[in-house]
């Protein structure tokens, strides 16, 4: 496992590089990063980002009263436009429905990283496998958040519904309580940490489809 000091100079490697519009070629990062649990430290990552599906977490926090996944999507699609992030974006949440992002996201090939150019994941099957290349703390600005890493998801490592979305996400009660990820975790905890009453505030992860 790896250490908390290499997590914390993942983060902060990850966030150093600013965004540029998508679709503007030349964001080339090089980085020798640590991997989590087990992993070898990954290869030098150079990931053009219009050529990936950007991930992000959400510069703003919620309680869990969003409205569903439905909602999520609505938080990401705004905030991605208000960054001038192109493309389609949903929110990686599940619901008691057993909406999820295994049953409703786009899959294949294709590298997913932060707007910063970091790669986060080799692809679908990468980003779902328990480990992650590295942490998602980077928002739709390319600024990393300093506060609240905690991160709504009611998913588990491998993208599928848990029993614990706060009631698909309706209720903001002390008494009730969701599935939550850390927004610096490597390993399963980046989207399957603990649970969390649902009165407290939470970010959410968007991934372009």
């Amino acid at each position: 496992m790896t250490g908390a000091g290499s997590v914390d100079d993942a983060a902060r490697s990850a966030a150093r590089v600013r965004p540029r519009p998508r679709g503007e070629t030349g964001i080339l990062v090089g980085l020798l990063l640590l991997g989590a649990c087990g992993e070898s430290p990954t290869a030098p990552v150079l990931v053009d980002v219009a050529l990936g599906r950007i991930i992000f977490v959400t510069s703003e926090a919620f309680s869990a009263t969003f409205g569903g996944v439905e909602g999520g999507d609505r938080v990401c699609a705004s905030l991605a436009t208000a960054a001038g992030l192109a493309g389609f974006y949903r929110a990686w949440l599940s619901d008691d429905s057993g909406l999820s992002p295994s049953t409703t996201f786009t899959t294949g090939d294709t590298p997913v990283v932060l707007t910063s150019g970091v790669r986060v994941a080799d692809d679908w099957e990468d980003l779902i496998d328990g480990t992650i290349n590295n942490p998602v703390v980077v928002d739709e600005r390319g600024d990393q958040p300093t506060s609240v890493a905690m991160v709504w998801t009611g998913t588990d490592s491998s993208g599928t519904a848990t029993a614990t979305t706060c009631n698909g996400w309706s209720s903001g009660s002390g008494a009730s309580s969701g599935l939550v990820g850390v927004f610096d975790a490597l390993d399963v905890g980046w989207t399957a940490s603990r649970t969390a009453p649902c009165d407290q505030l939470g970010r959410m992860y968007c991934v372009q489809q």
